[in-house]
């Protein structure tokens, strides 16, 4: 295990995941290669000097068996390769790092157009809704604004467990029907809103569709006007933060719902419910159908996650 490998230990006959290769020069002219090695522990760092090139074979995407020893460096621990070959008996899919990953998908929720005041009122029709002809249309789109709406369901899922979570407020006792998924109910969005801080703190890769743009603007306005803490940085374009719709886009984007179609995932929107209808459906008090929504929702995210990591994001 990668994870148990400590500084000054003899490696021999181990075998990684050759993740990412890299030739670099030494100061006097020599070449050495940098490969990124992986199992399902965790990711390290190996150095192959120009002395041991002859001793190696070593491809991307390859299970190699390596024999050398581990060196520390700065409170790092890498390895230095003295001898590798590839071995063609394991599944790679087997060897590569589980690191802890978190879909989500939140749902809000916005106040009636008469609750605004008029300033208020004229700056969403003027300003925030001013491509929107339909002027009565624009009057229920305050959901979309983290100033006048809030959070009322956010659905989180884990593609490895095939496991998830509904947070969502609600006044009556709700039932866990879709698959895998349990739910929690709370009396308001501050309450929601701490119970998801503390569950994203467990994880390491955030995945979203829309979320760059939406999800994690919203969450960030809300936390602050509720006085909620965010315990992590969020990084637009960091590289653990992974919004699906610009990842599989073509000239515009796609909704998730025809994205799901084209990859053969069950539709969430396939029982006629959709994102604008959950302002309607929390005033009915139908928390049970908001609940279902956003897990089906953050499982189809999910699922589309996996196919994208595995077949088109281009790493091993």
């Amino acid at each position: 295990m990668l994870n148990k490998i400590g500084p000054n230990e003899k490696i021999s006959e181990r075998h990684f995941l050759v993740k990412r290769v890299e030739k670099r020069p030494t100061k006097n002219g020599d070449e050495y290669h940098i490969l990124e090695l992986s199992d399902n522990s965790g990711i390290i760092e190996a150095r192959i000097w120009s002395n041991a090139l002859v001793n190696c074979t070593f491809e991307e995407g390859k299970i190699i068996e390596v024999d050398g020893k581990s060196q520390e460096y700065r409170g790092t621990v890498s390895l230095i390769i003295d001898g590798c070959r590839i071995v063609n008996s394991e599944e790679a899919e087997s060897y590569k790092a589980k690191i802890p990953t978190l879909v989500f998908d939140i749902e809000t929720v916005g106040k009636d157009f008469e609750e605004l005041n008029e300033k208020e009122q004229k700056y969403l029709l003027e300003n925030l809704e001013a491509d929107e002809k339909d002027r009565e249309k624009a009057k229920t789109k305050t959901a979309l604004y983290s100033i006048f709406g809030m959070v009322c369901a956010i659905g989180c899922y884990n593609p490895d467990s095939s496991k998830g979570i509904v947070l969502a407020i609600s006044d009556k006792e709700i039932k866990s029907v879709i698959d895998n998924f349990e739910y929690k109910i709370f009396e308001n969005e501050s309450e929601l809103l701490k119970a998801f801080w503390e569950i994203i703190k467990k994880y390491e890769i955030f995945v979203s569709y829309n979320g760059e743009t939406f999800d994690f603007p919203y969450l960030l306005i809300r936390s602050g006007i509720n006085r909620i803490r965010v315990p992590i940085e969020i990084k637009r374009f960091g590289e653990n933060f992974v919004d699906l719709m610009f990842k599989i886009r073509q000239n515009h984007s796609f909704k998730l719902e025809f994205l799901c179609t084209a990859f053969g995932i069950d539709n969430p929107k396939v029982d006629g419910i959709h994102g604008g209808d959950v302002g309607e459906l929390f005033r009915d008090k139908k928390f049970q159908e908001i609940a279902d929504y956003v897990a089906k929702d953050a499982k189809a995210t999910g699922e589309l996650y996996q196919i994208w990591k595995e077949y088109m994001s281009g790493k091993y």
